[in-house]
């Protein structure tokens, strides 16, 4: 009996934990590039083998899977925001190492580094990518993600991709790490659009019938903790009383 308790109430704990990951999902709606992420749940026969082993008790997120589709290129108007069509990543020099996103909203900072919105250089085949502010109207990328100014290529914006993508992890602002054996490849066939962005990959409708579904499962598991509660009260204070 108090094993169903522990194990309605895990399941329910559970539910909260893939609510989470969809309500962030909700909540980066409007992020350029962000990619949404999917709760994993283990099969009922997995949980089950560990159980009849009782190696655990406990129903929970495993793990997360992320979504690496393409999400739609928008029209910004602004010649600092970038969208690869097809494979691959910008390449972002930062305090913990190199990182990858699919973010193209970049900047100028003051050293005319080109950067991204929370100040991580943003790398090309020669390094970082710098521009001369005084020239940064004449500045122009092409379509293979070459830096012009002022007539003159000065850099190449570095495009990579990953022979397994799932094995990014989400690092934060927007960033992501490899986090295990993955193969890094330049890619060759590179088509950047400047002055667009590529916005969320999350479906918001889909994203809010698994909202409801989440809360109707947390619903279901409530009440079998309200019945086992009842069923335990039963068994206390009824089951062998002497009449």
């Amino acid at each position: 009996m108090i094993r169903g308790l522990y194990t309605a109430a895990s399941g329910a704990l559970s539910t909260l934990q893939a609510v989470d990951v969809v309500v962030n999902n909700i909540a980066n709606l409007s992020t350029p590039g962000f990619k949404k992420d999917i709760p994993l749940q283990e099969s009922f026969s997995k949980i089950l083998n560990r159980k009849i082993a009782r190696q655990e008790e406990i129903n929970k997120v495993r793990n997360t899977f992320t979504d690496f589709s393409e999400g739609k290129l928008i029209s910004t108007k602004d010649k600092f925001d970038f969208a690869i069509e097809g494979d691959g990543f910008f390449v972002i020099s930062t305090p913990q190492g190199i990182a990858y996103t699919r973010a193209g909203n970049f900047t100028l900072d003051k050293k005319g580094m080109l950067t991204t919105l929370e100040g991580f250089p943003v790398m090309g085949e020669r390094g970082i990518i710098t521009i001369p502010r005084k020239s940064k109207n004449q500045v122009k990328i092409t379509s293979k993600g070459k830096v012009i100014v002022e007539g003159r290529v000065i850099n190449t914006i570095l495009i990579e991709s990953f022979s397994n993508p799932s094995l990014l992890q989400k690092i934060g602002n927007n960033l992501f790490q490899p986090s295990g054996r993955t193969a890094i490849n330049k890619v060759k066939e590179i088509s950047l659009k400047q002055e667009y962005l590529e916005i969320s990959n999350v479906d918001p409708l889909q994203e809010m019938v698994n909202l409801i579904t989440n809360f109707r499962t947390y619903e279901i598991n409530q009440k079998v903790i309200q019945f086992q509660d009842d069923t335990l009260e039963k068994v206390c204070n009824e089951i062998g009383r002497i009449r």
